[in-house]
């Protein structure tokens, strides 16, 4: 007769850990449109692609901020909301400012997109200047 073990309880991953786990799922998926821009060039125009570059971009943005938004949110779980938000918001929408430009490459030029990408720069740099400051905060504390 085997006694069976109960269970092993894991604690939830942190909302940030979810969001760059999402964003790298995305950065997974858009691996696709950005094969066909290459093999087939015409087909991607006809679907909405205007630029196999920016599709790129897209592609490897989502899959950087997304897994390094997971790699913070497991090197420093609980992180607080002020590091936290602007972390998540940020590598989204510095991630999504180029799925913009491959559907609009003149968006580049347009004053509106211009002051969302600065406020998404801002954003993302305040993200990762706050983890960093709450891993050296963390650090001395247990010196």
């Amino acid at each position: 007769m085997s006694r069976s073990k109960p269970p092993v309880r894991r604690a939830a991953p942190d909302g940030l850990v979810i969001s760059g786990l999402a964003e790298l799922a995305l950065g997974a998926l858009t691996g696709w449109p950005y094969a066909l821009a290459i093999a087939d060039p015409q087909r991607a125009k006809a679907l909405g692609i205007r630029s196999t570059a920016r599709m790129r971009q897209w592609h490897l943005d989502l899959i950087a901020l997304g897994g390094l938004t997971v790699l913070a949110g497991t090197a420093l779980p609980g992180m607080p909301a002020r590091v936290r938000w602007p972390l998540g918001v940020g590598a989204w929408t510095n991630a999504m400012s180029f799925g913009v430009l491959l559907l609009a490459p003149d968006a580049k030029d347009h004053p509106v997109y211009r002051a969302g990408v600065i406020g998404s720069f801002v954003t993302t740099s305040t993200g990762f200047l706050g983890m960093a400051g709450e891993g050296v905060k963390r650090w001395r504390a247990a010196r």
